[in-house]
């Protein structure tokens, strides 16, 4: 056995470094610690009228480091590297099917998005969530298919008396600012959100032409322009697609409301819906459904990516200890330094 000990360590890492930068760094690093091993190997053992002569491994050094970033750059390069062609063929083939999945199912979303988003442009308007946002405020005695329907736009936690339109009860309509989702639209020069009380109030007046605590918007057709003339805006980002299907505040908006349905979910929650709302969640839901499966895919990719690493460093330090080509680090101590480390020994064994 030979070996080297007490060695500069930071003059073998810069070593290993620069031919990294150039080609065929086994050869390189195979000579390279052949070379340092023959320059410390230790005589005792030669005989002073003899030459031994050093011989090199006998199978060719498989770099752990070039193995992982192999790896790292396409999965199954790392294991085609250490000569496991097998495995090699199997991470670059589960790659491939997960940039497949990951590619198909991104532009079947895309396409998916541009159908839910000309629906939703379709049979849902701003101008009429505005002009139909209160149908329901007012409580019709002995009429239970009405009530029933206008339970689900009611604050239900609300203990509050004297809301006038529902004697019966101490429950009130909600009006558009009391909810937690909102919608935000440009006006004159700035933006407004529903979910601004004030602001939103003066919105109102100007649009539907009637004092917000009437409740009630009297205008035959809403023209949605502000103060200055100007058009109105909705922001029509992904949380108001998400919301208009999603959220009993958006309901009036669709263009078959005169055809709600109340539906009671398991929990006992209630949801106004329509046949058109149900048609946009149905595209809503396959586009998640579609982003998820893509989402699995690029996931996919990254644990593939990750376990062929890890099997690729595995396999070239497996193909060194066949080859009986082994390396060892140990530190040695000094007491005169702060820390108490004196410096690395680095051995490589054959």
């Amino acid at each position: 056995m030979k070996y080297i000990t007490q060695y500069n360590f930071f003059i073998i890492c810069s070593g290993i470094f620069l031919s990294s930068l150039f080609g065929n760094i086994s050869r390189i690093e195979q000579n390279f610690y052949h070379s340092l091993i023959k320059a410390e190997v230790d005589t005792s053992d030669v005989s002073s009228n003899s030459k031994e002569e050093i011989k090199q491994p006998t199978g060719e050094f498989k770099s752990p480091g070039k193995a992982l970033i192999y790896s790292a750059m396409l999965p199954g390069m790392g294991q085609a590297y250490t000569k496991h062609w097998l495995r090699a063929l199997a991470f670059t083939a589960l790659d491939g099917f997960a940039i497949a999945t990951w590619m198909t199912n991104n532009s079947k979303a895309e396409d998916k998005k541009r159908e839910y988003v000309q629906y939703a442009n379709e049979h849902w308007s701003f101008s009429r969530w505005l002009k139909d946002y209160y149908k329901w405020y007012n409580h019709v005695p002995g009429d239970s298919s009405w009530n029933s329907i206008r339970s689900v736009f009611i604050n239900s936690s609300d203990s509050t008396s004297g809301c006038a339109q529902d004697p019966t009860q101490g429950l009130c309509y909600m009006d558009f600012w009391d909810h937690s989702h909102s919608i935000e639209f440009t006006w004159n020069g700035g933006r407004v959100s529903t979910s601004n009380e004030e602001d939103f109030q003066d919105v109102f007046e100007t649009l539907c032409g009637n004092y917000f605590w009437a409740a009630e918007c009297t205008n035959d057709e809403v023209i949605l322009n502000d103060e200055n003339g100007d058009s109105i805006f909705v922001i029509k980002d992904h949380h108001f697609y998400e919301g208009i299907q999603k959220y009993d505040v958006f309901f009036a908006g669709w263009d078959d409301n005169d055809s709600v349905q109340v539906v009671i979910k398991p929990n006992g929650d209630k949801n106004a819906t329509s046949a058109n709302q149900n048609t946009y969640r149905s595209h809503w839901n396959d586009y998640n459904e579609i982003r998820r499966l893509a989402g699995n895919g690029g996931k996919f990719m990254l644990i593939n990516r990750a376990v062929s690493m890890i099997d690729a460093l595995l396999l070239a330090k497996k193909w060194n200890n066949t080859h009986d080509i082994k390396f060892s680090l140990n530190a040695y101590p000094d007491l005169r330094n702060r820390t108490g480390l004196g410096g690395l020994t680095l051995s490589v064994h054959w």
